[in-house]
């Protein structure tokens, strides 16, 4: 084994990884603050206003805890949009990376990783946002935090590569990303619970229900419920977060691939 090699790639996706923060955080502070805004109309809405006209009581923590996971989700879907951008045009900093003396696999793996952690940092902030708000309705643990934030992770992980898969199967921007929106990543957030639990989908459709169960969005919000309150109700946490890591590598490695090709990569 080259171990001088090993440590020069290493020593280049990190410094590649510095840089692309470096891009990223000028807009970090907005987008926390957008999040942070979303949230509270979200749990204001729905814990303290729509419980009064007939929902749970304890809605606004069902809500509380999908907010995290939905804002790390979108936050790297639109992400999408600068990788498309360098994915098509001539030039770009993606075919610079391309020439770097590292595995072409790991560049497009850097600008997965790079809005995982984007959308993580941003996610973060959306659960004590509505925590404040409708505090009296959780037991608030170390445990459950520390489950809720790995989950959240995980949920970040799985954006962050799933982009990569959209992107593969995008052709350009006239239409080919409203199509993605409207067909693929706005039915798997609004039907994978955002507003529901998957046990009250069974109930009403057993069949669709398990269906739904091919929804990588359906084990991450249920996992950050799972990871605090519903444990009864929701899916199982550690099955949640298999699920995800195995949607990861799955989109991942599809997503690379077919990018490699499209690139003409060697």
């Amino acid at each position: 084994m080259n171990y001088t090699y090993d440590f020069n790639v290493l020593r280049t996706f990190w410094y590649m990884l510095l840089r692309g923060s470096k891009v990223l955080t000028p807009g970090l502070t907005d987008k926390i603050i957008n999040n942070i805004v979303w949230t509270m109309l979200n749990i204001i809405v729905f814990g303290l206003v729509m419980p009064k006209l007939g929902l749970p009581e304890n809605f606004g923590s069902f809500m509380a805890m999908t907010m995290p996971a939905s804002a790390a989700f979108f936050i790297s879907i639109n992400c999408i949009y600068g990788l498309l951008y360098d994915v098509t045009t001539e030039g770009s900093n993606l075919q610079y990376e391309l020439t770097l003396p590292i595995p072409q696999w790991l560049t497009f793996a850097k600008y997965g990783i790079e809005n995982a952690i984007q959308a993580f940092l941003v996610a973060t902030a959306a659960f004590p946002a509505g925590y404040i708000i409708i505090w009296q309705q959780f037991s608030l643990t170390l445990l459950g935090l520390l489950k809720l934030y790995v989950m959240l992770f995980a949920t970040s992980l799985f954006a962050g590569f799933f982009a990569l898969f959209i992107v593969s199967h995008t052709k350009d921007f006239f239409g080919g990303l409203d199509n993605v929106w409207t067909r693929i990543i706005f039915p798997m957030w609004f039907l994978g619970g955002f507003q529901f639990a998957w046990l009250t989908l069974y109930q009403i459709s057993p069949t669709f229900a398990y269906i739904n169960l091919l929804n990588p969005l359906t084990y991450a919000l249920e996992g950050c419920r799972a990871s605090m309150i519903y444990t009864d109700t929701s899916l199982s946490y550690s099955h949640c977060l298999l699920a995800l890591m195995f949607f990861t590598i799955l989109f991942g490695y599809i997503g690379i691939q077919r990018l490699k090709r499209r690139m003409d990569c060697l």
